[in-house]
């Protein structure tokens, strides 16, 4: 008989769904908004690239066997400058291979830039601030080798989106003292060189953790939330609240400030960032994103302004868009990444 029962609670999840959107118009319009977004043409299954010179799965690191970059160098172009670009997944998924990895560099190796795309150990196989190690193990590699592989790596840009904003800012942002301890392939025969990262290009980074408190600011309940990102379930997560907490074996909201202070990216912000530093940050988030809230960026925009020279922060709040949406990578975005990486990089 209880079997028999089971469909009630879907249908009373529907029912109460239904009713908090016909009186939350707010709500209706972003989950809209993420459902009808349209999709770009990309043939995910293929990468029969024959522009230039292809080296996958190069292992940059001997920790672990995810450890790998893959790189590509176009053809016909001296010494191209490298652009490196990390994945994002709410550090549980994805690899150097993504969708939106692909975008990025099936774009830029097409228009002169090597790219590298930087595979890292996930939330289950290690915590923070693992992740973190392998990007800035991964760009010291690529800085060493660059003769090897045949790019100029004297400037180097570097790419992030969601989990993988973090993850480009946190190498942005740090210093060649953090989070350095893991030894790059090559380290002992060509000595250590510096992980400097030049331009940051953040894609709807998480920046900040707890990210439900943002909720109320788009006006987005709690439950929708918890509906549209509920890939991932508590079990398969070890019993973690959400993939912050996850990645940091530490349930966020029990966490102290000095805990947290670790793993913030404003931390390392507020110690290294100057404005004779030298980096320029381009940021693209729409503001309709249910995943990671645009306030996150609003927030960072706000404060990288406040130290940067005019002109070295730009942040392009795309409207109706939400997480990882498709046209965020449109050619005619891309193409505006160029023209600022060019001024900077080449």
């Amino acid at each position: 008989m209880k079997k028999k029962k089971l469909w009630i609670i879907p249908v009373v999840i529907l029912v109460v769904l239904a009713l908090v959107l016909a009186v939350n118009n707010q709500a209706v319009y972003l989950v809209f908004r993420n459902l009808t977004v349209p999709k770009l043409d990309l043939n995910e299954s293929v990468d029969d690239w024959t522009g230039g010179a292809v080296y996958h799965q190069v292992p940059y690191a001997e920790v672990s066997p995810t450890d790998y970059v893959d790189i590509y160098v176009p053809d016909g172009v001296e010494n191209p400058p490298l652009f490196v670009l990390i994945h994002g997944g709410g550090f549980v998924s994805g690899d150097s291979t993504t969708r939106q990895a692909q975008f990025m560099y099936r774009y830029f190796r097409d228009h002169g830039y090597a790219c590298a795309s930087v595979n890292y150990r996930l939330a289950q196989e290690a915590a923070f601030p693992a992740g973190v190690e392998d990007c800035k193990a991964a760009i010291r590699f690529l800085r060493a080798h660059a003769a090897e592989y045949g790019y100029n790596a004297d400037h180097i840009a570097v790419f992030g989106e969601s989990a993988g904003g973090y993850l480009a800012a946190m190498c942005a942002f740090t210093n060649d003292e953090e989070f350095n301890t893991l030894p790059f392939i090559g380290q002992e025969e060509l000595g250590d060189v510096s992980a400097k990262v030049d331009v940051l290009v953040d894609y709807y980074g998480v920046m900040e953790w707890g990210i439900r408190k943002d909720l109320p600011a788009i006006g987005l309940p709690d439950f929708i939330y918890s509906i549209a990102n509920g890939w991932l379930s508590k079990d398969e997560m070890e019993g973690f609240s959400s993939f912050e907490s996850y990645w940091l074996r530490q349930e966020v909201s029990s966490m102290t400030d000095s805990e947290l202070a670790v793993s913030d990216p404003y931390t390392y912000l507020e110690e290294n960032v100057t404005p004779d530093c030298g980096l320029s940050v381009w940021m693209v988030h729409g503001d309709c994103d249910i995943t990671v809230p645009c306030p996150q960026s609003d927030r960072l925009y706000e404060k990288l302004t406040g130290i940067l020279p005019a002109g070295e922060v730009v942040f392009r709040r795309i409207p109706d868009m939400g997480h990882a949406s498709d046209p965020l990578y449109a050619e005619e975005e891309l193409e505006q990444i160029q023209a600022f990486l060019d001024a900077r990089i080449r």
